[in-house]
């Protein structure tokens, strides 16, 4: 459902605003726990199996009572985060998968197994030439390579692109093996680098086969490279459509293969979303989300967000998030706190920094906020987007 919801394998708004939505339909049932622990305690004494005080108990613990909503949300946003890493439920999405590819009959006659069913040259039209175009880097659901194919079709003006795995091409390769066993067809290596086969180096040299294979296919007799496993694997999938429809992918397919990542040029861009709330001498700040971040060169960017209370020479008031992987449009939902008296506040000038995570590098800056706070009713919980701007010198902010 986290795919369907964002509409491909990126983080969106439309998902953001889903987890919006669950924490505020968490907090509203947590303002009644009373009630549904007092019901709950009634009803352990109905005799329900499973309906104990233990269970009463439990609902009491869950709804965390004790915690406010800023709280709860984030601890409600990381019960979210880990049921999509759980392998339970990455076992019961395969079963569901398997029993679909069971029971559902337009899969009855498919090739691959990526591919729901047949296509040929009469369905797509005739291929003309086949280009490895790209390739680029994938962190969803892991570390991986893509493989961008352009494809020319007869009669068609505007080139089409697929997205292919390494694993498809191999799957490829050795259906076109099984199917025309008198041909000896080239082997894809199994390099790998230290154990590591999602490296740069690796995927530069399966570029090189794959090339290669494309080459020594697309000569043979019609009955060959113009078969219904050919075309079925040069098929454009609703995937690769999702793919070439988003303008950054547009974007990235125009880059050199494998070029390192660029620096932008081309100014800040984005919104972050904060919670800013004083409560019991505690300033809390909430960092919910962060929209339509800039993405430098080839790569999506790994953001995390930095607060500081200005002025602050020592870095006393350093606060950060956790990494966000691969995501211009990352949720974080963390709460950082600053015990610290209101008046005491009205002095200081919130900064909140966004920085894309490079391991190798020097950080990227993504964009700031400043919040000149004795402007802001803190007693009152203020919830708003915000827009990310250059960084500024301390000293100029605060003359």
């Amino acid at each position: 459902m986290v795919y369907v919801i964002n509409d491909g394998d990126k983080q969106t708004g439309q998902f953001q605003h889903f987890i919006d939505l669950c924490s505020q339909a968490f907090n509203i049932i947590r303002k009644h726990h009373d009630l549904f622990y007092s019901l709950f305690m009634l009803m352990s004494r109905s005799g329900i199996p499973g309906v104990t005080e233990t269970a009463a108990q439990y609902v009491k613990r869950t709804l965390l009572p004790g915690q406010t909503d800023a709280q709860a949300s984030a601890m409600f946003t990381r019960m979210i985060e880990e049921s999509i890493k759980s392998v339970f439920t990455q076992f019961n999405f395969f079963i569901h998968n398997l029993a679909q590819l069971k029971f559902s009959s337009h899969n009855e006659g498919a090739l691959l197994s990526f591919v729901p069913k047949t296509y040929s040259m009469s369905t797509d039209g005739k291929i003309e030439r086949v280009k490895l175009f790209s390739i680029q880097k994938r962190y969803t659901p892991e570390k991986r390579y893509i493989y961008i194919f352009q494809i020319e079709r007869e009669k068609q003006q505007v080139p089409s692109y697929i997205f292919r795995m390494f694993a498809e091409f191999v799957e490829f390769r050795d259906k076109l093996a099984a199917m025309f066993p008198l041909i000896q067809w080239p082997n894809f290596s199994t390099r790998m680098v230290l154990g590591r086969s999602n490296i740069r180096s690796v995927a530069e040299s399966r570029k090189v086969e794959i090339e290669q294979f494309l080459e020594y296919l697309l000569v043979k007799a019609p009955e060959i490279s113009q078969c219904d496993l050919v075309y079925t694997f040069f098929h454009t999938l609703l995937r690769d459509e999702q793919e070439e429809a988003s303008k950054l992918k547009v974007a990235k397919l125009r880059e050199p293969i494998i070029s390192q990542p660029l620096l932008n040029t081309s100014g800040i861009q984005g919104d972050i979303k904060l919670s800013l709330l004083h409560r019991r001498d505690v300033f809390h700040v909430m960092i919910i989300h962060v929209r339509n971040l800039t993405c430098r060169g080839t790569d999506t960017p790994s953001p995390y967000v930095k607060a500081y209370l200005l002025p602050d020479p020592d870095k006393h008031t350093k606060r950060k998030t956790k990494i966000a992987r691969s995501s211009a449009n990352p949720t974080f939902n963390e709460l950082l706190e600053y015990k610290m008296s209101l008046e005491q506040l009205k002095y200081r000038i919130l900064q909140v920094t966004v920085w894309d995570h490079d391991v190798l590098k020097e950080n990227n800056f993504l964009g700031a906020v400043y919040i000149k706070l004795h402007n802001v009713k803190l007693t009152q919980e203020q919830c708003q987007w915000y827009p990310l701007q250059k960084l500024q010198m301390s000293g100029s902010l605060l003359s």
